[in-house]
């Protein structure tokens, strides 16, 4: 806003300060409407809170609804068994006898460990488990451009490798994969025929211009006393769900597996979507609390919207049905106390798994004619939150109110620029004319004086 220049020098009165104090007292409804728009923005954030809440609940249902954490298993093997076992959602419980008698390994080759292998031109043509591939060297070169190119055109079936065993460098060639099936030939032609090598006719003597270093082996094992061979040292087809990982060799020797349900990711499950409820619930309390001694109130005291939810979540537990023993939501160890919170009793939850894990299965996820508790929830958290909800359709309401209250501001803003204008130019007239009247008050008072004294003498 504009100010004048000059402070009553006609008047003497602190005329900018006058004005200050008039402006303040008109400036009041401007300072509502802030307050107004503050306590708006508060209720926003307030909103932006609630959502937050609901989310961590939502992720938390959805946990019970996840089959890898219903369905979730455990695998553990005697210490010194030689393999080791990981198990997945939904894999085949059971206790297992497995001894590892040979373990997989891929087929290796080198030349000459005594004579230094010397490349030229020629070709290269590598097979193995039912493909060819033709390393093109006609170009000759380096035993590094030898090893380069066959890694560079045949790096999917061997890697080749250059190793100074200090008498001679050896160009290695080693199979991309264990297996007997997995054993490669190779076929030299030109310069490059010294490398020709028949895996079922192997020559292993170092002195070889190429000789077989270590041949392509299957693992072997005893699987509940049947004989098992498989191509490689990961095996995932053996028992559905679980997954072996052989490590070393243990002839004659097995060892027990035993894969079993895991209650404890489930049960954990449960008490994170405790934690996240009753997180919601005292976000929700503190937001619309009303104290009517201190007569004080959270930003969204009275809020439908808020009521709504917080009575959508109740109802859903609170109608939540089962099958057999289990037939409410108390059934799964879970209860209210008389604020609302909910409580998990995790010996209850798990005595009701172990006795009818299908019923908790039903309650929790539902059937194809039933909904359960986490498909419930999960279904009305969505509508809450998704575009166009009952959480964003607040949120806009209040939003379209900051941008009236910003509208109306404005407004009175320039209404404010005026006012203070008019009192500029009527404060600067008055002080022009007492200025005016002092001076003219100060030539008579000099008259008076100046007549006085001559009447005197």
């Amino acid at each position: 806003m504009a100010t004048i220049t000059s402070s009553g020098i006609g008047s003497g009165l602190d005329i900018n300060g006058i004005i200050d104090k008039l402006m303040a007292v008109e400036r009041k409804p401007i300072d509502a409407l802030e307050q107004r728009k503050s306590t708006v923005q508060t209720q926003i954030s307030a909103f932006g809170q609630v959502k937050s809440a609901l989310s961590t609940l939502q992720s938390a249902v959805k946990r019970l609804d996840d089959p890898s954490v219903r369905y979730a298993t455990t695998a553990s093997v005697s210490e010194g068994a030689g393999f080791t076992a990981s198990a997945s959602a939904g894999a085949s419980t059971g206790t297992y006898e497995i001894g590892v008698q040979q373990l997989a390994q891929a087929q290796r080759v080198a030349t000459s460990a005594t004579q230094p292998f010397t490349p030229g031109a020629g070709r290269l043509t590598i097979s193995a488990g039912g493909q060819s591939v033709e390393v093109d060297f006609s170009g000759g070169g380096s035993l590094a451009d030898l090893r380069n190119a066959i890694n560079d055109q045949a790096g999917s079936l061997v890697s080749a490798s250059i190793v100074d065993n200090g008498t001679a460098q050896q160009l290695v060639l080693t199979s991309r994969q264990t297996g007997t099936g997995q054993a490669f030939s190779l076929t030299g032609t030109g310069e490059l025929a010294g490398l020709t090598f028949d895996p079922t006719n192997p020559l292993t003597e170092p002195g070889n211009s190429v000789y077989q270093v270590q041949a392509a082996q299957d693992a072997k094992l005893k699987f509940n006393g049947l004989e098992v061979t498989r191509s490689s040292n990961t095996i995932e087809d053996l028992i559905p769900g679980v997954t072996l990982s052989l490590q070393s060799a243990t002839p004659g020797q097995t060892s027990t597996l035993s894969v079993q349900r895991d209650d404890s990711a489930l049960t954990q499950a449960m008490q994170e979507f405790v934690d996240a409820y009753n997180a919601v619930n005292n976000t929700l309390y503190t937001l619309t609390y009303y104290d009517p001694e201190s007569k004080t109130a959270g930003p969204l005291s009275g809020d439908s919207a808020l009521r709504t939810i917080q009575s959508q979540l109740r109802n859903t537990l609170n109608s939540l049905g089962g099958s057999g023993g289990l037939r409410s939501f108390t059934d799964l160890g879970l209860s209210f106390d008389d604020k609302g919170a909910l409580s998990f009793d995790a010996a209850t939850f798990a005595q009701a798994l172990r006795d009818q894990p299908q019923a908790v299965n039903q309650m929790l996820v539902g059937t194809d004619t039933q909904p359960g508790l986490a498909s419930r929830l999960d279904t009305l958290l969505t509508a809450d939150l998704q575009t166009g909800g009952l959480l964003e359709t607040r949120v806009q309401g209040l939003n379209a109110k900051v941008s009236l209250i910003d509208q109306q501001k404005e407004r009175l803003e320039a209404q404010l620029e005026r006012i203070q204008q008019n009192y500029q130019r009527q404060f600067s007239a008055m002080d022009s004319i007492v200025g005016q009247y002092t001076s003219l008050g100060s030539y008579l008072q000099q008259q008076f004086d100046a007549l006085l004294a001559s009447t005197k003498n």
